[in-house]
């Protein structure tokens, strides 16, 4: 067990035996650690010595190859290298624990709420998916007017939140499409997306957008019923028909508008048709029934004894639906202006303001919340003209006017459907959009792809504000 060979001689202690490389000699051990040896044997430090204590383990050895696996026990310096391993003083391996990132904080309701009503309708769109709470949350109607001001408030300078523009082409086939207002201002060439809702399935059929208001587009079909739709949401809602019975002659308005004292949206129709008259011939009778999105039912007003109507839509500011109105038994170019208030359901007549000069055209619309006449000189220029306050005829206000470069025939300028932050104005002229810079007198004209002839067009904001009321389908 001690490894020691026939030649070497016991010695007293403490008497040089051994010597090492430098010749120098080095004392044995005392009796005493040899009967000790004897008695526990373990091994001993000789190079030429096994280990044999269970304690102590080979090292983990490396699998022969195929071409080794038949050959005899390593030899004796394999042995004196795995008893160096052995015998040298074990490394522990300090692994790193992975420290867990503290929890988020829990913001308050509050906060949320500022946070993500800051954010696009489209962008709030997807967050739905996140969880049950961010679905109710964006859901909540106070919520929804809650992002609708803001949206408002951001609109003309915040590109995310850029109002969109809807067209009406006719070519090939009729079709809405849309596009951002901010592309058309400040890109070269815009790309318009067709709308896909569902009742563009009939391609042969001609729809007009009647207004928008809150991001809510209403279209009018075939004259019979009406659409809210979102286009935002991308969801609809078919009012009922209007029940008129159509008759030679006849044609349906439509006007849409909010009602801020039952926070309600309204559809007012005006169905004129030829009647006789008491005293021979004939004349125009207009019947009105009103829709309201909660009760979705159509309710007979008493017929309006002001006029015609032109066969235009109605144009809707500050909870008021205004006209263009052929006064009755007048003939030429008469032309006045009535307003409906969708609160108190009645009708009053709006003073004009003094356009000067005679042979001109007029044409109403709304420009940034105000009501617009745009007043036509053929072949001239166009006068644009601003009712700010309702009911005072000193609150007309010319903005500016807008020269022809050509002789237009019988085309004029279209009502300005925009004003950006730098002053240029967006209106449509010979079924293309014209950018007009009053500052400089300056045109350009933006290229939208797909959409190479515009019949008309109208400028909605993104919302969340959705067409159907809680509970009804």
């Amino acid at each position: 067990m001690t490894n020691r060979t026939k030649h070497h001689k016991i010695h007293p202690p403490n008497v040089f035996t051994h010597k090492n490389q430098t010749g120098k000699r080095i004392p044995e051990m005392e009796s005493e650690n040899r009967e000790s040896e004897a008695t526990h044997p373990l091994p001993t430090n000789s190079k030429n010595s096994r280990v044999t204590d269970p304690t102590l383990k080979d090292p983990p050895m490396s699998t022969p190859s195929s071409s080794s696996s038949s050959s005899t026990s390593p030899g004796p310096s394999q042995k004196r290298q795995n008893n160096d391993h052995n015998l040298s003083p074990p490394q522990t391996n300090k692994k790193r624990t992975k420290k867990t990132p503290p929890p988020l904080p829990n913001l308050p309701h509050e906060l949320i709420i500022e946070i993500l009503s800051r954010l696009p309708a489209k962008s709030l769109i997807k967050f739905r998916c996140v969880s049950k709470s961010f679905k109710s949350l964006i859901s909540n109607p106070q919520f929804i007017k809650t992002h609708l001001e803001k949206v408002k408030n951001l609109s003309r300078n915040d590109p995310d939140f850029s109002p969109e523009i809807v067209i009406s082409s006719s070519e090939p086939l009729f079709r809405l499409k849309s596009c951002s207002l901010y592309s058309v201002y400040n890109n070269p060439v815009t790309d318009a997306v067709v709308i896909d809702y569902y009742l563009l399935k009939d391609i042969y059929r001609y729809d007009w957008v009647v207004g928008s208001c809150d991001g809510l587009v209403c279209l009018g079909i075939k004259q019979d019923f009406v659409v809210l739709w979102n286009p935002s949401t991308r969801v609809f809602n078919r009012l009922p028909d209007l029940g008129f019975a159509k008759k030679l002659g006849s044609y349906t308005v439509f006007g849409f508008g909010y009602d801020s004292q039952i926070d309600d949206y309204k559809v007012l129709a005006m169905f004129c048709f030829l009647t006789k008259s008491v005293y021979g011939g004939s004349r125009y009778v207009t019947r009105i029934k009103v829709c309201a999105l909660k009760g979705e039912c159509w309710r007979r007003l008493e017929d309006f004894g002001l006029g015609l109507p032109y066969d235009v839509s109605g144009k809707h500011v500050d909870g008021k639906l205004c006209w263009p109105v052929m006064p009755e038994g007048s003939i030429g170019s008469a032309w006045s202006i009535v307003a409906f208030d969708l609160a108190q359901e009645m009708f009053e007549e709006v003073v004009q303001p003094d356009y000067g000069a005679v042979g001109y055209e007029r044409v109403l619309g709304v420009l940034q919340g105000w009501l617009c006449v745009m007043c036509n000189y053929q072949g001239v220029r166009a006068d644009v003209w601003v009712l700010k306050e309702f009911g005072v005829r000193d609150s007309w206000t010319k903005l500016f006017s807008i020269p022809y470069l050509d002789d237009p025939l019988w085309f004029h300028y279209s009502v300005p459907l925009c004003i950006d932050v730098g002053g240029e104005v967006l209106l449509e002229y010979k079924s293309v959009l014209v950018i007009y810079n009053p500052k400089h007198g300056t045109f350009r004209y933006p290229v939208m792809n797909g959409a190479s002839s515009c019949i008309e067009a109208d400028v909605y904001i993104q919302s969340l504000v959705s067409p159907v009321v809680d509970g009804q389908v």
